[in-house]
């Protein structure tokens, strides 16, 4: 088990650092042997652009997509995902919020999606009003409210670390 382990951390080593993939092409071949024979090399340009300790890798595919049309497709892999799974949950959406508004009065819900975090079906959430925003998770089960916690301003994160004096903490 050992040796087959080392065996394909090897190979994927040298794969991702000479840029050389494999490649399907679709083809359905008799199998003559062990190795796989409808797989073919693919390089692509891949350079590794290393700055300052942290690797950046500068892929350029020769199919370029817009934004617009990430953003699209996105939006329709959320749309599915989210149709998935709503005959599993228990509570409404409608029923998700007015649990939330009912631990945070007068708040506007900004966001509420359907999501997993580890296999557990929940609702997330965030609200805020003018001072104050909050990260709300509800069971997506029975309507209760699993997690309410605060979410600091941009001001509140970025000053953290300093002392009264200005100065930054050691």
């Amino acid at each position: 088990m050992k040796k087959w382990l080392v065996s394909l951390s090897l190979f994927s080593s040298l794969a991702c650092t000479t840029g050389t993939v494999f490649a399907n092409d679709g083809l359905q071949r008799p199998q003559t042997s062990a190795t796989h024979a409808n797989l073919h090399p693919v390089t692509a340009n891949v350079q590794n652009t290393d700055s300052e300790g942290t690797e950046q890798w500068d892929v350029r595919s020769s199919v370029q997509v817009t934004r617009d049309t990430l953003r699209e497709a996105y939006n329709a892999s959320h749309a599915a995902y989210t149709e998935k799974l709503q005959k599993y949950a228990k509570c409404s959406e409608k029923d998700a919020k007015k649990a939330i508004l009912a631990e945070h009065p007068g708040m506007t819900v900004e966001e509420l999606q359907l999501r997993n975090i580890r296999t557990s079906l929940v609702y997330m959430s965030i609200v805020r009003d003018d001072e104050d925003k909050y990260l709300v998770i509800v069971d997506a089960g029975n309507g209760r409210i699993l997690l309410d916690k605060r979410v600091p301003t941009h001001h509140e994160r970025v000053f953290a670390n300093q002392n009264p004096a200005g100065n930054d903490a050691e």
